[in-house]
């Protein structure tokens, strides 16, 4: 078995291996069969990780059950698991439409439906997905919103060990960290090999309240996920850039594949060792579609740190 080092998660004082299973991508909404999806899951028990990120609308509740049935196929295992509350549409409450996120019945329906699947009375972390939604309504200065008034009554009985934000804006995050209400943060693309915004605000606000943070998104959506340079090459050509493929980050991938190729490593495990090179980040989630991607991601995670002189290449590639 290879050995995956753990960190402690912030406040919760949950030791969490450096790696952790991101289970949206395995699905049939993606195609993916159970078979495969099983087949990873069981891996990533196998290899010891010891915690797994699900949310209620990965796969419309079928990735919870997937993980719930895993999780009684191995029954003296440990993982511990996070779950998100959000997208309400894609969960039991839709009939409700957005009236949903300010109804605490509706919420707290959705919440035990997550746990239901999941086969569990209690889970570790129950996060408020994409809180920058205004649906939820969030007092910006104090945290407040009747999903908040939900997971803290929660946590008061026992039934989740831990609040948590998940969500790409960073921004936002750091504002509802700030109120000091929040134990985890589970930031999407925040910290990658071509973009860091998640040291601006969101690491020293975490520092602050020892909140534990999760790097999700390590592949920003596939773009560090292969080599793609005839694809970059003829958007330098033509001058499409779009989205997140700006000028700048173009010029950053184009000197990340040269880098790959002088140091003999793959883009993805570049990207892992990459993240965990800073002890702020707590564990960085991976999301695999085939258990040999799993694989892959923990004999990257193993090698432990990069050396410091790519390192310093990288760091002269985002300047």
């Amino acid at each position: 078995m290879l050995s995956i080092p753990q960190r402690r998660l912030g406040r919760t004082n949950l030791m969490v291996t450096e790696l952790a299973l991101g289970c949206y991508m395995f699905t049939g909404e993606f195609g993916i069969t159970q078979q495969d999806a099983n087949a990873i899951l069981d891996l990533a028990f196998d290899a010891g990780l010891n915690y797994a990120d699900t949310a209620a609308m990965y796969g419309f509740g079928e990735c919870e059950e997937l993980l719930g049935r895993a999780l009684a196929r191995h029954p003296y295992t440990t993982m511990q698991l996070s779950t998100k509350v959000g997208w309400l549409d894609r969960t039991v409450v839709r009939n409700l439409g957005d009236a949903a996120y300010q109804n605490e019945d509706a919420l707290l329906r959705a919440i035990k439906h997550s746990l239901w699947l999941l086969r569990r009375d209690r889970v570790e972390i129950l996060m408020v997905h994409e809180p920058d939604w205004p649906q939820w309504g969030f007092d910006p200065h104090t945290g407040d919103a009747p999903v908040l008034r939900v997971l803290e009554e929660l946590k008061h009985q026992g039934v989740i060990g831990a609040i948590g934000l998940g969500g790409w804006n960073c921004d936002n995050i750091a504002d509802l960290l700030e109120t000091g209400r929040f134990d985890v943060a589970l930031v999407a693309g925040g910290y990658t090999l071509i973009e860091q915004p998640i040291r601006t605000r969101v690491l020293p606000t975490a520092r602050k309240h020892d909140v534990g943070i999760v790097a999700g998104g390590a592949f920003l959506q596939g773009l560090l996920a292969t080599i793609q340079r005839e694809r970059l090459s003829d958007i330098v050509q033509t001058g499409a850039y779009t989205g997140r493929l700006t000028a700048p980050n173009v010029r950053r991938l184009l000197a990340i594949y040269d880098l790959c190729a002088e140091a003999e490593l793959s883009i993805t495990e570049l990207a892992l060792r990459y993240i965990l090179h800073d002890a702020a980040i707590h564990t960085v989630i991976a999301g695999a579609q085939q258990a040999g991607q799993l694989r892959e991601n923990l004999h990257a995670v193993a090698k432990g740190p990069l050396d410091t002189e790519i390192l310093a290449r990288i760091a002269a590639i985002n300047e």
